[in-house]
């Protein structure tokens, strides 16, 4: 009795740490993968370690931005409440993104992003 009840805390707090430790990455951290978006799977977003964003469509190479996340919202302004995903073209356009969050559902992690202006939001699995 007294082995499964400490097999149940271990379980417990094994959970606990490693939902926390998820939590705890920073955004730049946790989105670094491959994405496909929820409404159509043609659609791949790749954000890698140095910082470049990758978007594919049917397996080709749309495009390749350097990627940033911020507290500065798309309009510029300071914001302490939400994170932005800024995408910038080799031609110095940015795309701006409110980050409405990135979770954990089971095994799946989930990315939730709403272009400027547009008031639908994207919604991506990582693979």
């Amino acid at each position: 009795m007294i082995t499964v009840a400490i097999m149940l805390i271990s379980i417990i707090v094994f959970s606990f740490i490693v939902k926390n430790s998820f939590n705890q990455q920073s955004t730049k951290d946790r989105i670094v993968g491959s994405w496909v978006s929820d409404s159509d799977s043609n659609s791949i977003w790749i954000f890698s370690l140095d910082g470049k964003c990758k978007r594919y469509y049917a397996s080709k190479l749309l495009n390749t931005s350097d990627f940033t996340i911020t507290n500065t919202s798309c309009d510029n302004k300071i914001d302490s409440e939400y994170e932005y995903l800024k995408l910038i073209k080799s031609t110095g356009k940015i795309y701006c993104y409110a980050i409405n969050g990135i979770t954990q559902d089971g095994n799946d992690t989930y990315l939730s992003i709403e272009f400027s202006g547009n008031p639908s939001p994207m919604l991506f699995k990582k693979q």
